[in-house]
């Protein structure tokens, strides 16, 4: 029998999911050694709900309904091929554009490959587009396609029984949300007033939260213009350094908050995980021992905050309970509950540890904590088991870093539409300072 491949029709929350998934599996900013990932995930979800590591500029929410409204094509492989010649072309003149001034920093998607380029940003964009109100229809983007194809199949053969083809609506452009006209005079990335205005109502229309749940996406678009009182801070690093945090919505600033403090008592383990595969290591060389010494100082640095300012006993409690609340709200499934419980698990033990030994690097009950963790997490595949030959090229650095819970992505967005509405800007270290200020 000849093989077949098929697309299997999920629902929409389904679709959402998967491409959320696919997404997530392809940034290296999402490395999840020790399986905390769905810590992150939760308390993402609720602070940038709709955003990914994926997204770097907020014009794409308006690129894509120009160049997607405009496809000729009747059947749906002709289609895909056209929407990915329109977005090559974009690539191509977004590169043109910028080509003098670097490409790398100015988030282009593609612009190394143009349209050849595996995660276009449609792909990548598209559960926003629906989010907001932008797309109107109901899944995928080659949900779209087929729907797209079919009905003008239908149009084709009614025109040969009618001719009344020019009678019908053009179904591309109902398919999208009316949206500004296109300007030279903003060209790139630039948004024009009216582009940002209009970006602005969609984020706001598209959060139906109670007040004290609003995402901080919403809130810190809320006020924006030249005659706003909330000024905009562009370039904080984390999203709780705001000025203006004693303000953010109740309930997602608890969110934030415990976000913050489970990270910074986490953060440790992933130091400990990054030791622990430098030091078994099978090379003895300056390499090696390099890396031995920065995650030593790593941790050293990391012991001091935590000594400093040791996060509160009652914190993975108050985790559980925002955690299970939350669950219950997206009615997740009994897989989903099971692994929020034994990543709590692991985590109440991994601060039992840190409360009783002063050196985790040479800890053995916590070297034995992660590496088991990671092989229950990637039987046959961790790096933490003997004989250790998946340390061979291994070169450091394995989820070394702090979250942020997609703030940056999210802060890109928001800077963009703030410096198209002409919003009143804050420099960073004024800010830093005045949030410093406002919680001593």
């Amino acid at each position: 029998m000849a093989s077949q491949v098929a697309w299997l029709s999920f629902d929409q929350t389904q679709q959402q999911r998967t491409q959320l998934f696919l997404n997530a599996l392809s940034d290296q900013g999402t490395v999840d050694e020790l399986g905390t990932g769905n810590i992150r995930d939760l308390i993402s979800n609720v602070l940038f709900p709709g955003h990914t590591v994926l997204h770097t500029r907020a014009k794409y929410l308006l690129f894509l309904p120009r160049d997607f409204a405009q496809l000729k094509s009747r059947t749906v492989d002709t289609l895909v091929e056209e929407g990915k010649k329109a977005e090559g072309r974009r690539i191509k003149a977004l590169r043109q554009r910028y080509e003098a001034e670097g490409l790398r920093n100015r988030g282009i998607i593609g612009y190394t490959t143009g349209s050849a380029t595996k995660q276009l940003p449609s792909s990548s964009y598209w559960g926003l587009l629906r989010q907001l109100g932008i797309y109107r229809g109901n899944g995928s983007l080659w949900d779209y396609y087929r729907d797209l194809a079919t009905h003008r199949a239908a149009i084709a053969q009614k025109a040969i029984l009618h001719s009344d083809e020019d009678d019908e609506p053009h179904p591309a452009s109902g398919a999208w949300t009316e949206h500004p006209d296109e300007s030279s005079e903003y060209d790139g990335f630039a948004l024009s007033p009216d582009e940002a205005q209009w970006l602005q109502e969609r984020f706001l229309e598209s959060d139906k939260a109670p007040s004290e749940e609003r995402s901080l996406t919403t809130w810190l678009l809320e006020k924006g213009g030249t005659d706003s009182d909330r000024e905009w801070v562009s370039g904080l690093d984390y999203v709780w350094q705001h000025p203006l945090v004693n303000q953010f919505p109740a309930r997602t600033a608890e969110a934030m908050q415990l976000g913050r403090d489970v990270d910074q008592l986490l953060f440790g383990a992933r130091i400990l995980y990054n030791h622990l595969c430098a030091h078994y290591r099978s090379d003895q060389g300056e390499a090696r021992d390099a890396l031995l010494r920065k995650y030593r100082t790593a941790m050293d640095e990391w012991r001091a905050g935590i000594d400093a300012s040791p996060p509160k006993r009652t914190l993975l409690a108050e985790l559980d309970a925002w955690a299970q609340c939350r669950l219950a709200t997206i009615q997740a499934s009994s897989a989903a509950r099971l692994r929020w419980r034994t990543t709590l698990q692991f985590v109440q033990r991994w601060q039992h540890l840190v409360a009783r030994c002063t050196d985790l690097l040479v800890d053995p009950e916590a070297h034995a904590h992660i590496a088991s963790r990671e092989r229950a997490l990637k039987p046959g595949r961790a790096r933490l088991a003997a004989p250790y030959d998946r340390l061979q090229g291994w070169g450091g650095d394995s989820g070394f870093f702090r979250l942020d819970y997609n703030w940056l992505p999210a802060m890109r967005m928001l800077d963009d539409i703030h410096r198209g509405l002409g919003t009143p800007r804050l420099e960073v270290d004024a800010a830093i300072a005045a949030a410093t200020e406002g919680s001593a």
